[in-house]
């Protein structure tokens, strides 16, 4: 009886240390797979779209300069994906990616869904920015998740020769 508390006992340290590492060490590891760059008026009906969404305040995303937004031909898009790879034993929940915008940018935004990253498991994201112009497409990308409903945060930043 006294064999088999002490066993009980190891497995319990046991597993409360592998879950204890488990919530501790987990983390998503991003990846950048690239960003395709188009002119507004190549995607025309996106823009008008996007256009009567900020017009009628129904955007499902983030707008990030106000004003009247122009004529397509005046506007770029980035479309930012990023591979993210949850190595921890923990589900990531409620992932959503943000990009830090620059003077040019008016409005981005992403998938409309909850995404949610099984341990374990690869997926990819994105993200459209709308911009003025066409600037660099160096932007800082921040991916932010829930752990056990722990707020989370990762730093990205998009360089050309990502």
């Amino acid at each position: 009886m006294k064999k088999t508390a002490i066993a009980l006992m190891i497995l319990l340290i046991a597993a409360a240390g592998v879950a204890g590492w488990g919530l501790t060490h987990t983390n998503l590891l991003v990846i950048g797979k690239g960003v395709q760059i188009s002119r507004a008026d190549q995607r025309l009906e996106e823009f008008n779209a996007l256009k009567e969404a900020v017009k009628n305040q129904s955007l499902l995303g983030t707008r990030v300069k106000s004003g009247e937004i122009g004529e397509a031909g005046e506007y770029s898009y980035f479309v930012y994906t990023l591979r993210l790879k949850n190595e921890g034993l923990v589900d990531a929940e409620m992932v959503e990616v943000q990009i830090a915008p620059l003077s040019q940018d008016v409005l981005f935004y992403g998938e409309t869904g909850e995404v949610v990253i099984k341990a374990g498991e690869t997926r990819d994201v994105w993200c459209v920015l709308l911009t003025q112009g066409q600037p660099h497409p160096v932007r800082d990308i921040y991916v932010t998740y829930y752990l056990w409903g722990h707020p989370q945060e990762v730093k990205y930043t998009y360089e050309d020769n990502s």
